[in-house]
């Protein structure tokens, strides 16, 4: 097994993100890793179709600095909620129009050894339509990706 010091897991509150949560833990627990989680908001796409050279406009419903801190609020509940935590679990929120390409991102700054993620199981027009983060993150990553998906016990909870 390589030398995985530090792991990322994308976290979007589903039971397949909170089953890579607890593998990631488990993992971390026994290698002595940093758990980073990762909860992205997408910005709207319709706001970018806008913004020009000014960058994205954001309709005024959408509160992005109170999205955020809701989000992380939300994740300091998750951490909260993990008992015999490893020694490092660290939440983080970021915004952008591609979970993908955030997960990406946060990966290098970060310089994660292994992204541990949920999938959701997607096949046939749902996988086309709804596409796949897993996927786009798989295919250009740059660490190894662990993909997860939750037990019927962990869906129907």
């Amino acid at each position: 097994m390589g030398d995985y010091r530090t792991l990322l897991v994308p976290y979007d509150f589903s039971p397949h993100s909170r089953a890579a949560l607890d593998a990631a833990v488990d993992l971390a627990r026994r290698l002595g890793s940093d758990v980073h989680l990762l909860h992205v908001v997408e910005i709207p796409v319709f706001a970018y179709g806008y913004g020009g050279a000014a960058g994205p406009i954001v309709p005024p419903s959408f509160n992005m600095a109170e999205i955020r801190a809701r989000a992380m609020d939300s994740l300091h509940d998750v951490v909260d909620g993990i008992a015999n935590r490893p020694g490092k679990l660290e939440p983080h929120v970021v915004e952008g129009i591609s979970v993908a390409d955030v997960i990406q991102d946060t990966a290098k700054q970060l310089g994660a050894d292994l992204i541990v993620m949920g999938t959701h199981g997607r096949t046939g027009l749902a996988h086309v339509f709804l596409g796949s983060v897993a996927e786009r993150t798989l295919r250009s990553a740059p660490c190894p990706v662990l993909t997860v998906h939750a037990s019927e016990d962990d869906e129907e909870r």
